[in-house]
C-alpha cells in the first residue's frame, strides 16, 4: 500500500481538509449513497491558486460490502482512463481507517432520478444515452489502443449528469481489466453487478465479457424509453421488468411500455432505430449483441432522425445511386453521417473514388487500371507512396499509352477540370525536366509544361490539368492518348475536379505579354513565382515558340521549325513527333537536303550578346558530335561552317552555334539558308536565341620552371620538391649528370633529359610531379602509311611523317615508375602541320579503347577552328568568346620549342604498382587524307 500511495501522491488530499469541507461528514452534506458508502458535497482547494471548487466526496463504509480492493481499483482506473463521458477522479484520502475518493461534482445527480420526469424530453434522453454510450465504448476500446476495461456495474444510478446534462459513467469499484486487441475479453469471476441489469449468461456461467456491459446498457436504454427502473420492490418480491419489455418488442407492442408523454414527441424513424438497437443489446447470445461503438452510431442516427427528419431523405435523394453502388447498408446511416462519408470519399466498385466538395459538387477520381485496357505496368511496392487513390494500382509510365476515361457521377451543368494525378518515380527528375507532357484528347493534340512550384501538392503528387469542360449530364466519355515521356512517371489515375473560380493574378508589366501569349494557364502569386516558372520555360503562340529566363534573368527564345521554316515548293514539310521536343509538331525531317528558315523575335533582352543556334536531335551520343553544317544569311555570298555541336540537357538533343550578335531590344529578323542538311542530323527542332555564356580560356602552356637562379640555398622558406625515386631515374640517363647542391639537382630535373633508350624525355614540374615525353617511335602503331625521318628539331632526333590515310593510332602502357601516383595527367599530341593545312580544318575524332582508365577527348582540332560569324557591329572583345562555340573541345596551342600541341587524353594514376594502358585512335571524320602530319610524340603532364 505504501508504494501505491507514493505512486499517486499527487492526488492525495489531507483528511482534515475533507472533514472541514463536509462539516465532519454531517448528514446535511449527503447527496447520495451506494455499495461503497455515502457521498457528500463539499468545497475543496485542488489547485495552487487556493481557489475552492465544489466536489463529490465518497466515504468508504465497509458495512456495505466493498473495501480496500475496490478503493484502490477506482483510483488506478480513473487516473489512467480519462474521457469527457467518464466521471473524473480529483483526489483521494487514505489516513487511519478512512478511505475517501474525491470526484468532479455532477450537480444534476444520477440518471435514475430523472427517468420518470416529464421535463426530460426525448431529445435530451437521446443525448444522455449517446454520452453514456461513448464513455462505455471508450472503456471497451474498439481501436485496441489500451487495456480493455469491463465496467461490470452499468446502471442508471451509475450514470451521472453535470450542470449541462452531459452524462458521465461513474463507479468503477467493480471494474475488471482485460487484454486489448482481441475480439473477445473473457474473465471468470464471482458474483457482480446489480439485479435486473446483470447479463443472464454471466449468472449462468460466471464468465464476463464486454458484451455483459452491452446487455446492462441495453437495460438502461429501455429504462430511458419506459420512464422507470428495470426493477421494483412489490411486497416482499423484487420484480424485474426486462422480460416484459422484450416480449412487448417481439410482439410489436412497444406502445405498452413507452412513457406516455414521450409518444407525441418521437419521430417514428428515431423510435425504430432506438428500440432496435436497445433490444439488440438484450439478445441471449453474446455474439449477436452489438459493439458499443455501433450502439453509439445507431443512437446518433436516432438523434439525427429526431432533430433533422428530412436531412437523411435529402441526402438519399441526391446520392442514393452512389451509396447503393458502394454498400446498400449505407442508406441506413444518418444524413449527417452520409454527408461526412461523402465529403471524406467513397470507393465505388474498386475503380472510382468519389467525394463531395464544400459546395456539394462531385469530385470523381478514376483509378488508372480502369482506364488502361492493356500493358498496365505495375511498379514495385517501394515506388508507391501515399497514393491519392486508396487501394488502387498505379501505372509506371514512360512509353505511350491510351486511356479511356468514363466519368459516371459528375454534377451536371458545372465546369470541370480533368487532371492527371502522378508523381516522379525518381526524386531527381522533379526539377530536372521541363519537357512538355504531350497528349491527345479525342484526337486533339495538346501539351503541358509541368512546374513543381505550382503543380506539386504537399503529399508529393502532381496534379496536371489536361482539359476543361462544362458538364451537360452526370456522365462523360473521353479518349486520351499520351505520348512517350522522357522520364518515368507513376500514374495513379485521372480526376474530375470542379473548376475553381478564376483568381485575378497580379499583373507584372514586364512579362504581361508573355503570360498573355502562353499556351497554357500560368498560376503565380508573386513576381518571384512567375520568374521561377519562366526559368523553367513556357510554350507560347499555340505551342510554336518557347520562352525562358536564364539565371541572370536574361531572355531566351526558341522558334519551332513549324513557325520558321520556309517551305519548299516541291514538297510538303514532314515532322515527326517526339517526347524530346518541346513542340507539339516535333522535329522537321530534312531528308538529307538543305532548307531555309525565317526567324523573327522581339523577346530578347537589350544590350545582351546572343548566340543563334540550330537545335536538332541525333542518334549519335556524346558531349560533342560532328555536324559539318554549312549555312549563310540571305544576301550573303560567304558560306560559314560549324563542324561540332554541343549536347543539350537530353542525350539526343544537340545545339550548333551559327551566329553571335548584340541585341538592341528591337525586332530581330533573320533568313538563314542551310546549304546542306549536315551530318548526323535526324530532325531539326528549331532556332534558339540564347544569351552568350562566357567560357574560360583553355590555353594550354608548357609548365614553367621556377627561375632558380634567384633562389639561394640559404633561403629556408624554399624547399625543392624532388621525387623520392629520382636516383633510379638518373641512372637511366643517356649522359652523365652532375650536381653539387639540391638547387642544381632540381634544375636538372626540371629541364629534363633523355633516358637510356633515347625515346623518353623525363622531367618534373614545379610540384615535383613526374613528366614524360614519349617519342613517336615509342607510341605510334605504324600502319605502313607513314615514314620515319631524321629531325634536328625533335629532342628524339627523329619524327613520324604520315604519308597517306585518314587515321593513325598510338598505344603504350604507362608504367608506374614513369609517373607519380594518385595524380591526374593530361596527354598532349606534339605535332607540326604541312604548309597546305586545308585538309586539317575539320576536327579529328579521338577513340579511346580503354575508356575505363582515362577520360575521352572526343574531338581535337589541329588548326584553329572557324570562329562564329558575327552579325552587325563587332562585339566587345571582352564579350565575344570563340571558345563558347567549342566548349569541351581542345584547341591546338603553340609551344615555346616551335612545335604545336593539343590535349588528346587524360587519366588518373592510382598506386605505385599499377600501369595504365594508353590506346588512342585518331580519325578524320570526313575521311580526308592526313598526309604531311608530322608527329614528334606524346607528352604526359600533371593537371
Amino acid at each position: 500500500m505504501a508504494s501505491f500511495v507514493t505512486e499517486f501522491k499527487h492526488l492525495e488530499i489531507q483528511l482534515e481538509d475533507i472533514i472541514s469541507a463536509t462539516n465532519n461528514f454531517h448528514e446535511s452534506k449527503v447527496i447520495g449513497s451506494g455499495g461503497f458508502g455515502k457521498v457528500y458535497a463539499g468545497e475543496l482547494s485542488l489547485s495552487q491558486s487556493g481557489e475552492k471548487s465544489l466536489v463529490a466526496i465518497k466515504r468508504l463504509d465497509r458495512r456495505y460490502g466493498q473495501g480496500d480492493p475496490e478503493f484502490f481499483k477506482e483510483i488506478r482506473m480513473l487516473s489512467c482512463y480519462r474521457h469527457e463521458n467518464l466521471i473524473s477522479l480529483l483526489g483521494f484520502c487514505c489516513q487511519g481507517d478512512e478511505m475517501i475518493l474525491i470526484y468532479e461534482y455532477a450537480s444534476r445527480g444520477s440518471l435514475d432520478r430523472y427517468l420518470s420526469s416529464a421535463d426530460l424530453d426525448w431529445t435530451q434522453r437521446l443525448r444522455i444515452c449517446i454520452d453514456a454510450a461513448k464513455g462505455l465504448s471508450f472503456l471497451h476500446d474498439p481501436n485496441g489502443t489500451q487495456q480493455r476495461v469491463l465496467h461490470c456495474d452499468i446502471k442508471s444510478a451509475n450514470i451521472l449528469l453535470d450542470k449541462n446534462m452531459t452524462a458521465k459513467v461513474s463507479d468503477f469499484g467493480l471494474s475488471k481489466m482485460g487484454p486489448a486487441n482481441q475480439q473477445y475479453s473473457l474473465l471468470i469471476t464471482g458474483a457482480l453487478g446489480t439485479p435486473g441489469y446483470c447479463d443472464p449468461v454471466f449468472l449462468e456461467t460466471y464468465s464476463l465479457t464486454k458484451e455483459s456491459d452491452v446487455y446492462s446498457f441495453g437495460v438502461v436504454l429501455l429504462e430511458i424509453l419506459s420512464g422507470k427502473l428495470c426493477v421494483a420492490n412489490i411486497g416482499c418480491e423484487l420484480k424485474v421488468y426486462v422480460p416484459f419489455w422484450k416480449k412487448s418488442y417481439e410482439e410489436n407492442k412497444l406502445v405498452e411500455i413507452i412513457m406516455q408523454n414521450l409518444m407525441q414527441q418521437m419521430d417514428p424513424s428515431s423510435l425504430k432505430t432506438f428500440s432496435d438497437i436497445a433490444f439488440e443489446c438484450l439478445r441471449k447470445a453474446r455474439e449477436e449483441r452489438p459493439s458499443m461503438s455501433r450502439v453509439v452510431e445507431e443512437l446518433e442516427i436516432a438523434l439525427e432522425s429526431q432533430e433533422f427528419p428530412d436531412l437523411r431523405l435529402e441526402v438519399l435523394k441526391k446520392h442514393e445511386d452512389i451509396l447503393m453502388a458502394v454498400d446498400p447498408l449505407l442508406i441506413y446511416k444518418t444524413g449527417k453521417q452520409l454527408k461526412e462519408l461523402l465529403s471524406k470519399g467513397l470507393i465505388i466498385e474498386g475503380k472510382t473514388w468519389l467525394c463531395l466538395n464544400e459546395k456539394g459538387e462531385h469530385i470523381e477520381r478514376i483509378y488508372i487500371q480502369s482506364c488502361v485496357d492493356e500493358n498496365l505496368q505495375h511498379p514495385s511496392d517501394d515506388d508507391i507512396v501515399n497514393s491519392r487513390f486508396p487501394g488502387g494500382r498505379c501505372y509506371k509510365y514512360k512509353w505511350e499509352f491510351k486511356a479511356r476515361v468514363r466519368g459516371e457521377y459528375l454534377t451536371p451543368h458545372i465546369s470541370y477540370t480533368i487532371n492527371l494525378v502522378f508523381r516522379y518515380i525518381y526524386e531527381w527528375d522533379v526539377n530536372s525536366h521541363n519537357r512538355p507532357l504531350r497528349y491527345k484528347i479525342d484526337g486533339e493534340s495538346k501539351a503541358f509544361i509541368i512546374y513543381p512550384s505550382t503543380h506539386m501538392r504537399e503529399d508529393g503528387w502532381f496534379i496536371v490539368p489536361l482539359y476543361h469542360f462544362t458538364t451537360q449530364h452526370t456522365t462523360v466519355d473521353l479518349q486520351f492518348e499520351f505520348e512517350g515521356h522522357n522520364t518515368y512517371l507513376l500514374v495513379a489515375g485521372i480526376e474530375f475536379q470542379p473548376s475553381e473560380e478564376k483568381v485575378q493574378l497580379p499583373v507584372f508589366e514586364e512579362y504581361q505579354h508573355i503570360v498573355e501569349a502562353a499556351s497554357q494557364s500560368l498560376f503565380y502569386t508573386s513576381l518571384d513565382e512567375l520568374k521561377q516558372i519562366l526559368s523553367k520555360g513556357v510554350l507560347l503562340n499555340g505551342y510554336k515558340t518557347w520562352f525562358s529566363l536564364n539565371e541572370k534573368g536574361q531572355h531566351s527564345h526558341m522558334i519551332s521549325m513549324e513557325d520558321c521554316l520556309i517551305p519548299n515548293e516541291d514538297s510538303t514539310p514532314r515532322y515527326v513527333s517526339d517526347s524530346c521536343s518541346r513542340f507539339l509538331v516535333g522535329f522537321y525531317q530534312t531528308n538529307d537536303k538543305g532548307f531555309k528558315t525565317h526567324v523573327k523575335t522581339q523577346l530578347l533582352s537589350p544590350n545582351i550578346t546572343y548566340t543563334v543556334n540550330l537545335v536538332y536531335n541525333s542518334s549519335t551520343y556524346g558531349e560533342q558530335v560532328y555536324v559539318d553544317l554549312k549555312y549563310r544569311l540571305r544576301g550573303e555570298t560567304t558560306t560559314s561552317v560549324v563542324y561540332l555541336a554541343n549536347r543539350r540537357q537530353y542525350a539526343l538533343l544537340h545545339m550548333a552555334e551559327l551566329y553571335q550578335f548584340t541585341s538592341d531590344g528591337s525586332i530581330v529578323d533573320l533568313e538563314i539558308i542551310f546549304e546542306n542538311s549536315g551530318t548526323n542530323i535526324d530532325g531539326v527542332e528549331g532556332i534558339m536565341f540564347r544569351p552568350l555564356k562566357k567560357v574560360e580560356d583553355q590555353l594550354l602552356e608548357d609548365d614553367k620552371v621556377e627561375d632558380i637562379e634567384t633562389i639561394s640555398d640559404s633561403d629556408t622558406y624554399w624547399e625543392p620538391k624532388i621525387p623520392n625515386d629520382y636516383e633510379e631515374t638518373l641512372k637511366l640517363s643517356k649522359v652523365s649528370l652532375e650536381w653539387k647542391t639540391k638547387k642544381e639537382l632540381y634544375s636538372i630535373l626540371c629541364k629534363g633529359f633523355l633516358l637510356d633508350d633515347g625515346h623518353q624525355w623525363f622531367s618534373i614540374d614545379k610540384n615535383g610531379k613526374k613528366c614524360q615525353m614519349l617519342s613517336a617511335r615509342a607510341t605510334v602503331i605504324d600502319d605502313n602509311n607513314s615514314n620515319w625521318e631524321s629531325s634536328n628539331e625533335s629532342r628524339f632526333g627523329e619524327v613520324l611523317v604520315i604519308t597517306g590515310g585518314y587515321k593513325f593510332q598510338i598505344g603504350r602502357r604507362i608504367e608506374p615508375q614513369e609517373v607519380s601516383p594518385q595524380t591526374t595527367y593530361a596527354a598532349y599530341l606534339v605535332f607540326k602541320l604541312p604548309q597546305d593545312q586545308s585538309t586539317f580544318e575539320a576536327p579529328i575524332k579521338v577513340y579511346d579503347a580503354n575508356a575505363n582508365f582515362g577520360g575521352t577527348i572526343p574531338f581535337i582540332y589541329l588548326v584553329s577552328p572557324p570562329h562564329t560569324p558575327i552579325i552587325g557591329p563587332k562585339l566587345n572583345e571582352n564579350t565575344y568568346n570563340p571558345l563558347n562555340r567549342y566548349k569541351g573541345t581542345t584547341i591546338p596551342q603553340q609551344r615555346t620549342d616551335g612545335w604545336m600541341e593539343v590535349k588528346v587524353w587524360q587519366f588518373k594514376t592510382k598506386t605505385t604498382t599499377e600501369s595504365v594502358p594508353m590506346d588512342l585512335k585518331f580519325e578524320h571524320h570526313g575521311k580526308k587524307d592526313l598526309k604531311g602530319l608530322v608527329v614528334q610524340g606524346i607528352e604526359l603532364r600533371p593537371i
